[in-house]
């Protein structure tokens, strides 16, 4: 989707159900900058609780999330965008709500098997997300190694940026398993 799709449903949804939220990834293009990044440092996490998406605020602030962790963390990106008003900013090229991906109705029906080289595999509806499972302060946190799913009778390998975005569900739906 566009950025105008995503502004739009992320707007309705404060408009509508200020308490729900939704998380997307927006990806920039690599002409956006002057020096080649991969396509995890030109993915940032962005949440709908931002007050660019609520109406009637005075500011308009939009803070993301690189997905390379090395990277910008709590960026304003709307100080940065092209869609957002700077005329030579960074150009969005895709985006989409983690929520609305294939098979995230499937997750809570998840299983869990533990891999010969320390990684585990999630299989949910046609998805299969392989990571590395650690704990930071008690949370489970999982790193995204690959995932795939299955397109036209086919197993096709996923982008890594969605892959993160599986991982983001996955962690969501064990962390209220674990209450």
């Amino acid at each position: 989707m566009n950025y105008s799709e995503l502004k739009q449903i992320f707007q309705k949804l404060k408009r509508t159900s200020s308490r729900e939220n939704l998380t997307a990834h927006i990806i920039f293009t690599e002409d956006s900058f002057d020096e080649p990044y991969s396509l995890l440092s030109r993915t940032y996490s962005v949440s709908s609780d931002n007050n660019g998406f609520w109406t009637g605020l005075i500011s308009r602030s939009i803070f993301a999330y690189c997905l390379d962790v090395t990277s910008d963390q709590g960026v304003r990106l709307d100080w940065y965008m092209e869609e957002e008003g700077n005329p030579s900013g960074w150009k969005v090229e895709d985006c989409y709500i983690l929520e609305q991906m294939r098979d995230t109705a499937a997750i809570p029906a998840l299983s869990r098997t533990e891999q010969d080289d320390g990684t585990t595999c999630y299989f949910f509806g046609d998805t299969t997300i392989r990571v590395r499972e650690s704990r930071e302060d008690g949370k489970l946190c999982l790193e995204p190694v690959a995932g795939d799913q299955v397109a036209c009778g086919e197993w096709a390998d996923l982008p890594i940026d969605r892959v993160y975005g599986y991982c983001t569900l996955l962690e969501r739906q064990l962390k209220k398993g674990e209450r």
